[in-house]
């Protein structure tokens, strides 16, 4: 290689580390929930150990605020909103989860979202939304009861 090439070449990879480097320590870029629920790749909702009221045809919602890395995975979770006895399990679920790295003009980059989880009054749990197979999300639209409860409420939301 002769010398001035490598000095293009070594330029040329400072400048991508520089630009690499910059791109890792600016603000996350801030993605509504359901775009992210549709690059879901992992996600995991484990069961209470027990139910989360007296009431088993209830439910509850778990919201936590995370920042999702370039590579897809969960950096940070804070628990945003919810009963404090699904503090504990909903960002532990959470912080397994996985997601298609989200690009900005063809590069992956950090973002931040929501991820709600839902809490069956028996116990169960499932994400609010997940990826319907078609590169969307689905969910969101109705709060189902544990079986036996009847169906459960819609959620009308305003325009």
């Amino acid at each position: 290689m002769t010398p001035k090439l490598s000095i293009v070449a070594l330029c040329l990879s400072l400048g991508c580390s520089a630009v690499f480097a910059w791109a890792q320590d600016t603000e996350p870029l801030a993605v509504p929930e359901k775009i992210m629920a549709a690059r879901l790749q992992t996600y995991e909702t484990p069961a209470l150990s027990k139910p989360i009221s007296a009431n088993r045809c209830s439910n509850a919602l778990a919201v936590v605020h995370v920042v999702i890395d370039a590579d897809g995975k969960v950096s940070s979770a804070d628990y945003l909103s919810g009963y404090s006895e699904l503090k504990g399990p909903a960002l532990a679920a959470v912080r397994r989860w996985s997601y298609k790295p989200y690009s900005a003009d063809g590069i992956p980059v950090v973002v931040e979202t929501h991820a709600s989880v839902l809490y069956l009054g028996d116990g169960e749990a499932r994400p609010m939304y997940v990826p319907d197979g078609k590169g969307g999300a689905k969910g969101g639209n109705m709060i189902p009861l544990p079986p036996g409860c009847g169906p459960g409420p819609e959620i009308k939301r305003q325009k």
